[in-house]
């Protein structure tokens, strides 16, 4: 490496020699360069068996990654329940990712293997021993987005590289792995590549402390390969071992007898604790920059790049190949996005990087050279978020879209199968990697309704599929007239991990939603949660007719909390509204319903004395109520519920704004209340200050379920006059913000209305004191500065 590598040798470097009966091959994941000289190796070589790291127990998946008829990218998807609790005193679940793309040199030592008759397998310890043997937040226990089988931290963050990259002149550890590993792989003999890659391992494990090896696996899992190789060697002549260049070294040295191996206790667990299947993938999930922690950045250039070598025809145009592609695919993306690249930027962008590679000494440009040209060829003016978008598109190119494909003879899990089924009866695009959007007609278009039941019923299962844009949000209660709904969908590796983890629950899409969502009821506690379940079910298109018929009930029998019986309530009304508007049977929703009535009508007396915070809530729940028996679903309950009422007002301490709202709700069904609404306010005004304070609370309560008591006639507009007049400036000024609100129930016509009552009420004009309170334009915008400047100091002093 021009001077890098030209100290003395380690005496510990490992011995590279086609006479050695182990043969050690040093990779970095997903490397194009790596794979190209691993073909040399094993032709040269001709090995009688090739050990690959990896967990031992995929090796019955080789023969699904190496058919045919499998496409990469794809990957196995390793899960292990930790029900014995092995790991913490609490069940978790795991699981992990081990990709293979074309450029990886595992997938391709063992496609090697198989289409040579050579034997092959699997050498690491089982994905479940590997976290046991693991330290909390280390290795493959570390929580990240994409959990990988293959870290590669220890080659791309110790200090060694970042000394090396900072001599070298290269910006990150990856523009120096492409310089030295990548382009120059093309030109360097094997011995030389490989002499690179044990030098540079090495000197990386040496300034790992070997307390961070234990923490992590490492030496357990090095133990337990070294075993495996030396049991190979008794039955072949010749091993080819293919594995992560930091673990070739710690390999050798065990099966040297030069270090002593780790204590190895082996576990055994049943299929339904630990297993691995095989899936697609995709470059957009493999991609390092997306979370995948180890292997390559653009996964999808890298591919180029190798298409190009296994041409056998230009290897030394590999890279201009794959980088004009890039570039003309980065310019046809700017176009489609009106963002016109001419056949001269084009040409600048070529001479451009060919420049920048000549400058760096490097053999050829790669891709750190083609992101540069790009952003100085492509972007005209100032780089910034709003103008970088050939930048964007670049990333995207040099990511790639593919999504890989598994042979027909692969046993995919029932669930995945069926999702799959189900996508191609309602025609959703799910091979793509773009994300894709959907208009529903929920009411015109059955299929519509079944397309929606599976959107929900994914998104129930965490699959990260789908999300709705716009529509019905019944469980939020927002917009509820919409009688469409838009959805974006996307597969992703995520949705089908999220499927196979689902698949315990059952072989389809919808049996792993009911057991999951009746299992979930068992843990529910409260009525507002079982009823929010419930809801959930429904969108699902879920029969919960029988299957949460008996908890449901004892759930609300038990629950002693009325706001959450009161949101039970709302759920299920919900639910009777619309089980006819969405064509479904719902049977148990209305005994439900009438379940949570009676429980909530019985705790109403108690409900007077809720504090300020919750009583928006409280009455909200009572108008609801009424609503209930004001319909013809509870019509003959109506004067249970007033006498419950009734009840509420005669409790002492009343909170104001609910016993408002109360005596408001019994003036809806019974005008003589009148009388004892105009006997609450003057009580208020009569009292001392603190209990005038609280006649606003009292009026807000009352407006928000009577409003129009104080539009027929103009006693209350007299009432509500004495009690702001009775009002010093500090008092209303307090009191004002409830007034607000309390105003804020009627209509723009409405407020008209009483403001010329008032206005009367003190012999004015209503027109003339609007124009009269009218501010003046100049005192506006004074105001406005002034409060510029004190947002400004505001933030000044924060800082």
């Amino acid at each position: 490496m021009e001077g890098i590598l030209h100290s003395p040798e380690i005496p510990e470097m490992i011995p590279f020699d086609y006479s050695q009966r182990i043969l050690y091959y040093p990779v970095r994941h997903h490397s194009p360069g790596c794979s190209f000289h691993l073909y040399r190796v094993m032709e040269q070589y001709r090995p009688d068996c090739i050990l690959v790291e990896g967990p031992q127990n995929a090796d019955k998946l080789i023969p699904v990654l190496t058919d045919k008829g499998t496409v990469p990218p794809v990957a196995f998807y390793y899960f292990y329940k930790d029900s014995a609790k092995y790991i913490n005193d609490e069940e978790g679940e795991y699981k992990c990712y081990y990709p293979f793309l074309n450029t990886s040199p595992e997938y391709n030592a063992l496609c090697f293997a198989s289409e040579n008759g050579i034997a092959c397998g699997f050498i690491d310890l089982p994905y479940g021993d590997i976290l046991i043997n693991t330290a909390d937040e280390k290795g493959l226990r570390e929580k990240k987005d994409i959990s990988s089988y293959s870290d590669e931290h220890y080659l791309a963050e110790s200090r060694y590289i970042n000394a090396l990259c900072r001599k070298t002149g290269m910006r990150s550890f990856e523009e120096f792995w492409e310089k030295y590993f990548e382009i120059d792989a093309l030109h360097i003999t094997t011995e030389e590549y490989i002499r690179r890659m044990y030098y540079d391992c090495l000197i990386t494990r040496k300034n790992t402390p070997i307390e961070e090896m234990m923490a992590d696996g490492c030496l357990v899992r090095e133990s337990f390969m070294a075993e495996n190789i030396l049991k190979k060697s008794e039955m072949y002549k010749k091993i080819l071992v293919v594995t992560g260049g930091f673990h070739s070294y710690g390999l050798y040295q065990i099966i040297e007898g030069k270090v002593r191996p780790q204590k190895i206790r082996l576990h055994s667990f049943s299929d339904k604790v630990q297993d691995v299947y095989a899936m697609s993938y995709s470059f957009e999930a493999a991609d390092a920059l997306s979370g995948y922690s180890s292997g390559m950045q653009n996964p999808g250039f890298y591919d180029r790049v190798w298409k190009n070598i296994i041409d056998r025809k230009e290897i030394n145009k590999a890279y201009e190949n794959a980088l004009l592609d890039t570039l003309l695919d980065c310019a046809k993306a700017c176009a489609k996005d009106k963002l016109l690249i001419t056949m001269s930027d084009i040409s600048a962008a070529v001479t451009m990087y060919q420049g920048l590679a000549a400058m760096r000494e490097k053999r050829s440009a790669g891709l750190y050279e083609l992101y540069d040209s790009v952003g100085t060829c492509f972007i005209k003016g100032e780089k910034n978020g709003s103008s970088d978008l050939p930048l964007r598109l670049l990333s995207r190119s040099a990511t790639g879209s593919d999504i890989g494909k598994l042979c027909d003879s692969a046993e995919k899990v029932p669930i995945i199968k069926n999702f799959e089924e189900l996508s191609k009866k309602y025609k959703l695009k799910t091979e793509s990697v773009i994300e894709q959007k959907i208009e529903l007609e929920l009411f015109a278009k059955p299929m519509h309704r079944e397309i929606s039941r599976l959107f929900y019923q994914m998104s129930f299962l965490d699959c990260n599929f789908a999300k709705r844009i716009k529509g019905a949000d019944i469980i939020n209660n927002s917009d509820r007239s919409r009688i469409r709904e838009q959805w974006a969908y996307k597969r992703t590796a995520e949705t089908d991990s999220a499927l196979i983890d689902s698949s315990a629950y059952g072989g389809t899409v919808e049996e792993a939603c009911t057991v999951l969502s009746i299992r979930k009821l068992r843990d529910v506690q409260k009525c507002s949660n079982a009823a929010k379940l419930y809801v959930e079910c429904f969108l699902m298109g879920i029969d919960t007719t029988e299957k949460f018929s008996d908890r449901m009930e004892n759930i609300i029998i038990s629950d002693g909390d009325f706001f959450s019986i009161g949101q039970g309530i709302y759920y299920f009304n919900m639910l009777e509204r619309l089980a006819e508007l969405y064509k479904r049977d719902e049977h148990n929703s209305e005994y439900f319903l009438k379940k949570c009535f009676y429980k909530a009508v019985s705790m109403l007396p108690d409900m007077i004395n809720v504090t300020e915070e919750r009583s928006e809530e409280c009455i909200r729940i009572c108008r609801l109520l009424y609503s209930l028996v004001s319909g013809s679903l509870l019509s003959d309950e109506a004067e249970l519920l007033k006498e419950s009422f009734v009840s509420m007002t005669k409790k002492a301490d009343p909170e104001p704004s609910v016993y408002g709202a109360v005596l408001g709700l019994l003036y809806g069904s019974d005008s003589n209340y009148k009388k004892e609404i105009s006997s609450a306010v003057r009580a208020y005004l009569s009292g001392s200050k603190e209990i005038q304070k609280q006649g606003a609370a009292f009026l807000r309560g009352l407006f928000s379920t009577a409003r129009d008591i104080v539009l027929i006639g103009d006693e209350f507009v007299k009432i509500t006059d004495s009690l702001i007049k009775g009002f010093e400036m500090e008092d209303f000024m307090e009191v004002l913000p409830e007034l607000r609100l309390a105003f804020s129930y009627f209509s723009p016509y409405e407020t008209d209305r009483i403001a010329r009552s008032a206005a009367e009420l003190h012999n004015g004009d209503a027109e003339r004191l609007q124009k009269e309170m009218n501010v003046n334009e100049d005192v506006y915008a004074a105001g406005i500065l002034l409060e510029k400047d004190i947002l400004k100091e505001m933030r000044w002093g924060s800082d």
